[in-house]
């Protein structure tokens, strides 16, 4: 495999920057954050939660993007 082939399941749509996403686990939602380099290599991962529902996980991610 080529150096600059990418390796994993992050979309190559994403760029080298933070990404925000839900996640259910069980019957608790979690938000996770990832810093992504240009080559999709996840840096600096964080899981935050629980919450009560999508709706409420979904809504920490909106706060996050409108952040700078």
């Amino acid at each position: 495999m080529s150096e600059t082939e990418r390796v994993g399941i992050t979309p190559k749509s994403w760029t080298g920057e933070r990404h925000h996403g839900v996640l259910h686990l069980g019957k608790r939602w979690y938000v996770l954050s990832a810093d992504l380099d240009d080559a999709g290599t996840a840096r600096g991962v964080r899981l935050d939660g629980p919450y009560p529902d999508h709706e409420t996980a979904e809504a920490e991610v909106e706060k996050h993007r409108s952040q700078p």
